[in-house]
Parts: structure tokens; C-alpha cells; sequence
């Protein structure tokens, strides 16, 4: 029996549940949302609650074991961004399926691990559905996945008396012209609170804090002897 996951029982997460409910799945839906769990076991699903944020419940639902297929389908960016970075950790063979508010927003969800973006403006759950009921699809997913191996996620410090070292992130001209895709921060002095770029925040940047960025790793070498320019 197939086994699926879905991560976040929006209104694409609902929909795709209903679309796959008369196939023979083994189906969990999470989400942090306690009444949207409740929701999802009334509509007949195996709801489970989880803060996202807890690495535990990936491998108790399955994923880097079992489970085929997960969509990401959070109405929050932040969420779906997290977990597909984890789950696509755990498992280089995982058809990921990632929902993204904004198509700018796509490049960021496949190059952290999503095989395939859903867009709410373009009937997202069908187009997932369909996704995963194509074997010509699934090959694509699979040669897709194989390219993604020459990318790496990597943390950055910022050295002392850099040319990052003091600067706002509108500032950070460097930073605009990478190849790499920026997900956010780890500051130092706010105790190494993790600050996703994505939220608009224009954040100073000081010696010690660490970027976390995704892309080729040539280009990481590239930016980080940039630093010192």
C-alpha cells in the first residue's frame, strides 16, 4: 500500500486528501493546528499534531523509511520551507510536492529538495494529484531528484571586520548578486534565533552571525571569498 503524508491540512491540503481518499493509501495528514487535526479526523483522515518543529515526527510517520510522497501544503511559507529541507535530509529518494504562495518563491522550495511546486492559483490539488498518478511524471521527479545531489545546504559564518560585518541586509550588495539562495540567519546576539528571510525583515548583519544558504557548492566557495573583497 502507498503511503502518503501530507503536511498541513489547508484548503489545498483538504482538497488533495478528498482527491486521494478513494485510492488505497495509507494517508497521514499533520498539522500544528490542533482544530485542523480534529478537522482532518472528521473528514475521515489519520490526523496527528505536531509543532513542525519537533525532527521526531518525521520518522515516526515514515519518512526516510516508507512513505512515497509528501506534500507540503502549509498555508505558512516558513512551515513548508522547513519541512521539506528536513524531509528531503532524511530521504534523497522522497517525491516531495511543495506549495508556494508567491512564483518567485519556487526556485527557494526546489533547490531546498521540492520535486514540484503547487500553486493555490493553478487548481493546486489536481495538479498534484495528477503529478502523482504519472509514471512518466515520477521518472521526471526521479531525474530531478538526481540533479539536485550537486546541491548543498550550507551555513556561512560571517567573519569580524568582513565586508558583511555591520550591514543591513539591504545593503548586503553581495548578497544580491550570489547565485545562492539565502534562507535566513542565525543571529548571535538574539541567542542564535533563527530569522527566515522570506518574513521582509531588513536585518543587520554582524561578525559571528551564520547565513544559511542553499546552491551550488562552487558558488558557495565563490561568495564566501567574496566576504573578504
Amino acid at each position: 500500500m502507498r503511503k502518503m503524508v501530507i503536511f498541513g491540512y489547508s484548503k489545498t491540503g483538504r482538497e488533495i486528501a478528498k482527491l486521494l481518499k478513494e485510492e488505497e493509501l495509507n494517508l497521514t495528514i499533520i498539522d500544528e493546528n490542533p482544530m485542523l487535526v480534529a478537522e482532518a479526523n472528521e473528514d475521515g483522515f489519520f490526523g496527528r499534531y505536531s509543532s513542525f518543529k519537533d525532527d521526531k515526527i518525521f520518522s515516526e510517520v515514515g519518512i526516510g523509511k516508507d512513505v512515497e510522497v509528501l506534500f507540503c501544503v502549509s498555508d505558512v511559507d516558513s512551515m513548508n520551507l522547513f519541512v521539506t529541507l528536513s524531509a528531503r535530509n532524511m530521504d534523497p529518494n522522497i517525491k516531495i510536492l511543495t506549495k508556494i504562495v508567491q512564483k518567485e518563491d519556487e526556485k527557494k522550495m526546489l533547490l531546498a529538495g521540492a520535486n514540484r511546486t503547487i500553486s493555490p492559483y493553478e487548481v493546486g490539488a489536481i495538479k498534484a494529484y495528477r503529478i502523482i498518478q504519472k509514471p512518466k511524471v515520477s521518472r521526471v521527479l526521479d531525474q530531478l531528484s538526481r540533479l539536485k545531489s550537486k546541491i548543498s545546504i550550507t551555513e556561512i559564518e560571517i567573519p569580524k571586520n568582513s565586508s558583511l560585518d555591520g550591514v543591513y541586509l539591504k545593503d548586503a550588495q553581495i548578497v544580491k548578486e550570489s547565485n545562492l539562495i539565502f534562507l535566513g540567519i542565525l543571529d548571535v546576539e538574539l541567542g542564535e534565533k533563527f530569522i527566515f528571510f522570506s518574513k521582509g525583515i531588513n536585518h543587520k548583519l554582524d561578525g559571528g552571525d551564520i547565513l544559511i544558504a542553499i546552491g551550488n557548492k562552487k558558488d558557495i566557495r565563490a561568495f564566501e571569498k567574496k566576504i573578504w573583497q
